[in-house]
């Protein structure tokens, strides 16, 4: 029979499940002594108190346990930003459509949608999957909705037009000026009701004075906007197509000034923000020497980087300090921040304000300001932009007193950019610098949090302890900065420039703190003491710091040149190492541990992953193909941006594509036209690389003679159906934009029929041999070990793998021809 259980004084303190045992004696005094003894109670005491510090896990020690309170906090604190990445989804994925949605089907979906999802909110709540679907459905309807507003009439053929209209943008280059002039009139008619393209972008010449707000009159050679010179590639058309750009060229001479209507109010501010900026760059030019040192100075505290050398530039970004170029959130906290300690210390100084004003508040509105200038003098790139809405949401936390770097704040600046302008999602620009801050400020969140548990446990230091401490952390913070950033920017870079800073967190760590505390600080002080005539003290100062940065990148330079020049990296991979990324610094508890076992895929896609075999323009018979060794030739050595783009991807630098130009064995030519031979790229070891004959007539008859023996042909005359090879003729190549071809070489045992035997033999040798190639590779070509050994030899075969086109078919509004040609503009004329 049971024992009865007498009340006892001790019963509350005795252990419970979960709970913390803070007094061994508890234990004991409830173990019944003859079973155990009292001397082992300790012990049990001891593995009581590990068995639950071990059931909390991991996830408790860093506050999460993964009940409904804990997803609540999750979802108050980052909630937001997940509804921007929700939102970016919804615009990534209206650019994957195959053709154009209808913008009022879908805003009318989205309107009543929204409204649902309102009236279910107000009864129960709304979901957060719910609410993820609905920003999804935003993203996809509003970028479908700004696609169809900025439709604008496009060139569809090249011309020679006269040209008057008022400047819009000026824009200095290392190679001249560039302009965006909005058309009033061409060929001294009024350019109404879409005759003509609203806006173009000319170059002109160097010394020409134009300014925004300028009427001009400029003959020029315009051309459509072109496409992007490979598949997947930078796209100056879908660029043009959003900025309102109908066509683009050069102009015969400087424009001409002429009268005009009065220039708007925005025209007028523009206008004065660019005098104050040229002004300012020839103002800092004066007081310092000519050099790479004045050039970074100008490009860091007026945005002009037109003067920088090529060099310099290719050695910041060897060494990871290319981002010092891009105005955004450290010149900005520098500036702005500057701004509100020296506002902020000037007011202290006023018992009278001290005492009775909130000084915090008004520094914070006076460096507000401060940003707006800056915002201003920068020239308001992308990465300027975001770092002011951030810097103006810190200064407005401080006024109304609520923290304001935080991740919701990164949110508000990213859906505030993308609503104005979804295009800007896939500006290389706008993702590596959301991708670092992204990053940071997770970082630092995480770091804030282990930092005040630890406080808990350890005694604040004091004296020389403090010291020494101080500078630990400051140095920990650069490091994880230089790191955390550097892996964020890296992934978006490898992805459009193909190419890496690997020792980018040792030039950031030598580097930053003299651009930290010596540049940046220099600068400020420069630019307020600019009115007054003394601003060259600091401006020299200034340099210094600059030409010990620039000897800084080429030490790191140097350490392994052209070794970040990686080659290409897929959308997939970058894609997949972006998501592990951030899952590892956003996800909570466990779950982390699904974005660190995202990197190994990423890593296995990249690997998988390779180059075409072929490149095709969409213009012109320059194109590229691999040897026999496997190696990417150009056709013709000359330099253009499409060669450049080409081996950008094999991660071959400017001055070694000279090297790469193709050999008389692989490319022959005749007035008639020429052939190239190209190979795949992967073969199995002791395999006859067998190639693939690309041929480019320039005549009917060579063209008539290629379509029997050819087995690609690309050309700009006109080829018929019955044409047996494959064919990339003008009409092609003008619908489907640039052209990526992979191949793939198959190899097969049996006994050969005749026609295998040829099919990659004489129809290579016979095309070749028309085209006069030196005897030695036809005799190669026509007596490989493939075409004459025994039935148990291998049989191999070159195909075509698969073909990626520029354009998708049908077009989207960015790549679709344009409606203006000369006979529209004869038409309207009449």
């Amino acid at each position: 029979m049971a024992r009865e259980a007498k009340p006892d004084a001790d019963d509350d303190n005795r252990a419970v499940p979960g709970a913390p045992i803070s007094d061994p004696s508890v234990i004991s005094s409830n173990t019944d002594s003859r079973h155990r003894p009292a001397e082992a109670a300790p012990w049990i005491a001891f593995l009581r108190a590990r068995r639950e510090y071990k059931d909390r896990s991991i996830d408790q020690r860093t506050g999460w346990t993964g009940t409904a309170d804990d997803w609540e906090q999750f979802w108050q604190k980052q909630g937001l930003l997940w509804a921007g990445f929700s939102f970016s989804t919804g615009i990534f994925l209206y650019s994957l459509l195959p053709e154009e949605p209808s913008w009022l089907v879908l805003g009318v979906l989205f309107v009543l949608s929204a409204c649902l999802a309102g009236a279910h909110a107000i009864r129960t709540g709304l979901p957060r999957v719910l609410t993820l679907l609905l920003a999804l459905l935003a993203g996809l309807s509003i970028a479908t909705l700004r696609t169809a507003a900025v439709d604008a009439p496009r060139l569809a053929e090249p011309m020679t037009v006269l040209l008057r209209g008022d400047v819009l943008k000026v824009q200095e280059t290392r190679s001249g000026k560039r302009l965006v002039l909005r058309v009033r009139e061409f060929d001294a008619r009024e350019n109404t009701d879409g005759r003509f393209a609203n806006r173009v972008r000319l170059r002109i010449p160097a010394d020409a004075r134009i300014a925004p707000g300028d009427w001009i009159k400029v003959r020029a050679r315009l051309f459509p906007p072109m496409g992007p010179v490979v598949p997947g590639g930078y796209d100056f058309s879908f660029r043009a197509y959003f900025d309102g750009i109908g066509a683009s060229g050069f102009s015969y001479g400087a424009p001409e000034i002429v009268a005009g209507p009065p220039k708007s109010h925005v025209l007028q501010l523009v206008r004065k923000v660019s005098a104050l900026r040229q002004h300012l760059a020839a103002r800092i030019s004066t007081l310092l020497p000519e050099g790479p040192e004045t050039a970074l100075a100008v490009a860091l505290l007026v945005g002009d980087r037109s003067s920088i050398d090529e060099k310099t530039e290719e050695n910041l970004r060897a060494a990871g300090l290319a981002h010092i170029l891009a105005i955004s959130g450290l010149h900005m906290a520098l500036f702005a921040g500057g701004a509100y300690a020296v506002c902020l210390g000037a007011l202290a100084l006023i018992p009278g304000l001290a005492l009775r004003w909130p000084i915090h508040k008004v520094s914070a509105i006076l460096a507000l300001v401060a940003a707006v200038f800056y915002l201003l003098l920068s020239g308001a790139s992308v990465a300027t932009q975001r770092s002011f809405i951030m810097i103006a949401l810190v200064f407005l936390g401080i006024i109304t007193g609520r923290r304001g770097l935080t991740l919701r704040s990164v949110a508000i600046a990213g859906l505030f950019l993308l609503l104005l302008a979804p295009e800007r999602l896939f500006y290389p620009g706008f993702q590596m610098s959301f991708a670092a801050v992204i990053a940071l400020v997770a970082v630092y969140d995480l770091w804030r949090s282990h930092q005040k548990r630890r406080r808990l446990l350890v005694s604040s230091a004091k004296g020389l302890s403090w010291l020494l401490s101080g500078a630990l952390k400051w140095a920990s913070g650069l490091f994880v900065t230089a790191l955390v950033a550097g892996i964020a920017t890296g992934i978006v870079g490898a992805y459009h420039f193909s190419r890496i800073a690997p020792f980018g967190l040792v030039g950031n760590m030598l580097g930053m703190p003299v651009f930290s505390i010596i540049v940046m600080p220099m600068g400020v002080v420069a630019l307020v003491l600019m009115p007054f005539g003394l601003a060259a003290i600091p401006l020299k100062i200034m340099s210094a710091g600059l030409a010990a940065l620039i000897q800084i990148a080429e030490f790191t330079e140097q350490i392994a040149p052209d070794f970040g020049r990686m080659g290409s990296l897929t959308g997939l991979s970058a894609a997949v190492f972006l998501a592990g990324f951030f899952g590892l610094l956003l996800a909570p508890g466990r779950l982390r541990m699904i974005g660190l076992g995202l990197a190994p895929i990423g890593f296995a896609l990249a690997i998988i992953s390779r180059p075409p075999d072929i490149y095709i323009p969409a213009t012109g018979a320059q194109l590229a193909a691999r040897d026999i060794e496997g190696t990417l030739a150009l056709s013709s050595a000359r330099s253009s941006f499409a060669a450049e783009t080409w081996f950008e991807g094999e991660g071959v630098s400017v001055e070694a594509i000279k090297s790469h130009k193709m050999k008389d064995d692989q490319r022959a030519c005749d007035p008639s036209g020429c052939v190239v031979q190209a190979f795949a790229a992967r073969a199995e070891i002791g395999e006859e690389r067998i190639p693939v004959t690309i041929a480019l007539p320039k005549t009917r008859n060579a063209l008539f003679y290629d379509c029997q023996k050819a087995d690609i042909i690309v050309t700009d005359v006109i080829v018929s159906e019955a044409c047996r090879a494959v064919v990339f003729d003008q009409e092609i190549r003008k619908a489907r934009g640039a052209i990526s071809i992979w191949l793939d070489q198959v190899c097969r045992t049996g006994n050969p029929t005749k026609d295998q035997m040829i099919e990659n033999g004489e129809r290579i040798g016979a095309a070749v041999q028309r085209k006069n190639v030196a005897p030695a590779p036809i005799t190669q070509l026509q007596t490989t070990p493939a075409q004459t050994t025994a039935a148990s030899a291998a049989v191999c075969q070159t195909k075509i793998q698969s073909i990626k086109y520029a354009k998708p078919t049908p077009p989207r509004p960015w790549h679709k021809q344009g409606s203006v040609t000369r006979s529209s503009l004869r038409a309207s004329a009449d």
